[in-house]
């Protein structure tokens, strides 16, 4: 009986310390990585958004589940050269605050417009999303068509996924969450930080450590559990989040350009299960580009889900492609007004 209670005070003191050391850490790192942009009142809770670069239309983008803005780093450098570009943290992730309103794609359309509104960064807008983004995107464009002028989408979630690829994708999204949950656990307890800090970068995930190395640290002090919580609200979310997007409608015209992964993303099931379910993927986001008569799509060969870190001179081409486009658009449009 001693031996038990010493073991459950020994386990106590032990979990006790790494709380301790991941919230003294956690502080210092407040002070060690200041916010790269500004932090703007969304309406009881502020945003981080960061704008580099000169030029119009404005290039927006929007992450995919669980990331922060930082994941943008090697596109966001080089659209910078020709473009303004805008990254931001969305609630919960990065150095935003969290909000307490559902993580739906509705939610966080509204809480994007209201950012950019109060922040003064008026359109046009060119919007680039990955995965969960690319339903925010759309969703923001269908709901404020005067405001964008070009989408890329960089294999954004389908609309209709959780009925044409059931139900692999509901197992990959359990999955995940059951991973996030691990993450936030450890996390709190202070093992995530240890670890890092002992093994270096190999603790780290692999789309980490393809950044650039002076953002890394920057991206592990973001590993908090509310960035994991967040990432788990918006997963259990995201089927209404997809029926949202379902119901809306792009502008016909619109310049669309549609990348997806080259290398299969469902690696963890049966090959047989994992080559039918690359193709379903593939067949959804030809769809997708099918949406406006100036679509079209790409294919990633050498990329994995994250295409923004595979090959993001992929996704700068594309915004420029995309730019050119809507500009070449505009034109006509001035001279059949002239006419």
């Amino acid at each position: 009986m001693r031996y038990l209670l010493g073991s459950f005070v020994l386990l106590f003191i032990l979990v006790l310390a790494g709380a301790v050391y991941q919230a003294i850490a956690t502080r210092a790192d407040i002070d060690k990585y200041p916010p790269p942009g500004k932090l703007v009142d969304v309406g009881g809770y502020k945003l981080h958004i960061n704008c580099v670069g000169e030029g119009s239309p404005t290039v927006v983008m929007e992450y995919g589940l669980g990331g922060l803005s930082l994941v943008w780093s090697l596109v966001e450098s080089e659209v910078a050269k020709f473009a303004r570009v805008c990254t931001y943290d969305r609630a919960g992730y990065g150095w935003s605050e969290s909000s307490s309103k559902p993580r739906t794609s509705q939610e966080m359309v509204e809480e994007l417009r209201t950012l950019l509104t109060n922040a003064g960064i008026k359109g046009p807008y060119i919007l680039v999303g990955h995965s969960l983004g690319g339903l925010n995107v759309r969703l923001f464009a269908s709901q404020y068509p005067d405001e964008v002028v070009g989408i890329v989408l960089v294999d954004a979630v389908p609309a209709n996924v959780y009925a044409r690829l059931a139900p692999v994708f509901q197992n990959n999204m359990a999955a995940t969450r059951r991973m996030f949950r691990s993450l936030s656990l450890i996390t709190r307890l202070g093992l995530l930080r240890l670890l890092v800090q002992l093994l270096g970068k190999q603790a780290t995930p692999e789309f980490v450590r393809k950044l650039p190395s002076k953002i890394q640290p920057m991206i592990v002090a973001k590993f908090l559990p509310k960035t994991f919580e967040t990432a788990i609200a918006e997963s259990l979310l995201m089927e209404i989040s997809t029926q949202q997007v379902s119901q809306s409608k792009l502008s016909d015209d619109l310049p669309l350009i549609v990348l997806s992964h080259g290398i299969n993303m469902f690696s963890n099931i049966p090959d047989q299960q994992a080559k039918k379910a690359g193709l379903t993927w593939e067949k959804l986001q030809a769809e997708i580009a099918q949406l406006s008569s100036q679509g079209s799509l790409q294919i990633a060969q050498t990329s994995g889900h994250n295409i923004h870190i595979d090959q993001p001179k992929l996704v700068v081409d594309a915004i420029r492609q995309v730019a050119s486009l809507q500009l070449k658009i505009q034109n006509s449009k001035f001279k059949i007004k002239d006419n």
